[in-house]
């Protein structure tokens, strides 16, 4: 059943496409101060802004006869299908397959709203119509609409199956690569807006969150993969990502519903906003920070939710994703920081967040820490504070859900060879995990080598064939996992 954002989207995007072709029809048969449309022009600049009140943009686009809005494939009720198809091919025989309006069109005259669908209609008749329309729409400058624009694709079509077509398992991969990648630019461009006060939306955030979570829901190590990426110079952002992902694979371990997983990741994606308000020289500070210093660094709880409450979104849904960032830092015997009074517990989501955020926080190279701890011993560190800082039953999940050894930890075996951990054996517990060898060349640069369970023991002794002698994080060897785990 889909959810109230499915809902919305698909309630909008359907009475958009009908007020569009409406407006067009109207205009076709009255002069531009006819009563009814003018009334049609106003009800399109509503329904942009009610569509847009979360983004900038409000997109239609058309592929393989199917209408999407926001990205979001519609599903049009049976009633409107006859009009909706109409509209589909009327689009289709101008070329046009994409529509990104403005959301805010309060400043565009009436008239320019006509002149539009005039134009829309006029085009019809030309031997190029989007090339055509981009020049009228010059002529008359009407900028707050693109046609076809470059950064408004069609959704991706899917690939050829031809013998040289990548595998399933690589596909996948590509996609939560893409995922990963559009998610992080989505946090860097709300905290890029919000440190300079412009008005920002939440809508993309929401949308590619719930396609994260469709991954994950499906095949959650895609994840657990992408949380290996390192990178200094996008530490907050990459760190907010990393938390949304453990959160929520974390999430569903313990049973979240859908929708829930959807809040969970956005309260990991936005648990650290309130870090645009600390001075880098306190955050990239190499050494110890003074008191008054960590002071400051203990108030990005109290502005992450803050800054939440200036999204551009419904007041309802923002109030939703408040606490478990607020909480994060909290403890689970509250310990912590900040220090409400008369505080009953930290909620469910705060506890998880506290999770995911230690340990994305102490396996990721910083530049003001002189050591990196490799995962198996993160959780090692972690397991020492059950029931202080970690809900003790939360923090067991996790490490079950990780391994002994997780996805990304460098390992050295009494063979002499040395591999990345890429998965967990199945039905083992943990402690001889699948790994991906590594090979150095003459100048110490490392490439794949044969992939390996730890597990397979020698027919003869019974003794596995490989073992552990020490594991280390990737960037002790200046190794980036990331580049071998996420190759086809």
């Amino acid at each position: 059943m889909a959810n109230e954002y499915y809902k919305e989207i698909n309630q909008t995007g359907e009475a958009l496409i009908k007020a569009i072709g409406g407006l067009i029809q109207i205009a076709r048969m009255h002069s531009d101060n006819n009563d009814l449309l003018v009334e049609s022009a106003k009800k399109f600049i509503d329904l942009v802004a009610h569509a847009g009140q979360e983004e900038d943009n409000v997109t239609i686009v058309h592929s393989d006869g199917r209408f999407y809005f926001q990205s979001q494939k519609l599903h049009i009720r049976p009633e409107s299908k006859r009009i909706t198809n109409r509209m589909l091919q009327y689009l289709e025989n101008r070329n046009i397959f994409s529509l990104n309006f403005k959301s805010d069109l309060k400043d565009v005259a009436g008239n320019k709203i006509i002149t539009f669908a005039r134009l829309i209609d006029q085009a019809g008749r030309q031997a190029g119509p989007t090339e055509w329309l981009d020049l009228q729409f010059a002529r008359e400058e009407i900028k707050w609409v693109d046609i076809n624009g470059k950064n408004v694709g069609r959704p991706n079509a899917p690939l050829p199956q031809t013998d040289n077509a990548p595998d399933e398992p690589a596909l996948k991969k590509a996609q939560a690569r893409k995922q990963y990648s559009q998610v992080l630019g989505s946090v860097k461009e709300v905290s890029r807006k919000l440190s300079s006060n412009q008005n920002v939306g939440m809508r993309n955030s929401i949308r590619l969150v719930q396609k994260m979570v469709d991954i994950i829901t499906e095949d959650e190590s895609l994840f657990s993969i992408l949380g290996t990426v390192r990178v200094y110079d996008d530490y907050t952002y990459v760190h907010s990502l990393n938390v949304a992902i453990l959160s929520m694979c974390l999430g569903k371990q313990i049973g979240l519903d859908h929708t829930m997983l959807e809040r969970l990741g956005l309260c990991g994606l936005f648990h650290d906003l309130g870090k645009v308000e600390i001075p880098k020289a306190i955050l990239n500070k190499r050494g110890r920070l003074s008191d008054a210093e960590f002071a400051e660094i203990k108030t990005h709880p109290v502005h992450s939710a803050r800054l939440i409450l200036k999204l551009r979104a419904r007041r309802d849904r923002k109030v939703k994703l408040l606490v478990a960032p607020f909480e994060h830092h909290m403890g689970f015997n509250q310990s912590g920081y900040p220090h409400p009074q008369d505080y009953r517990s930290v909620s469910l989501f705060g506890r998880i967040l506290a999770i995911a955020d230690v340990y994305d926080a102490i396996t990721s190279p910083r530049i003001y820490r002189t050591q990196t701890l490799s995962p198996d011993k993160a959780l090692g560190q972690m397991l020492a504070q059950s029931g202080t800082s970690f809900d003790p039953i939360l923090l067991k999940v996790f490490i079950n859900m990780l391994g002994a050894y997780p996805v990304g930890t460098l390992l050295k075996l009494d063979t002499g060879e040395m591999g990345i951990v890429v998965g967990r054996a199945k039905g083992k517990d943990g402690t001889h995990p699948i790994v991906q060898l590594l090979i150095a060349d003459a100048e110490q640069k490392f490439k794949k080598g044969a992939l390996v369970d730890l597990s397979v023991q020698n027919s003869e002794s019974g003794a596995t064939r490989r073992n552990i002698i020490e594991s280390m994080h990737p960037s002790d060897m200046g190794i980036q996992a990331a580049e071998f785990l996420l190759q086809g």
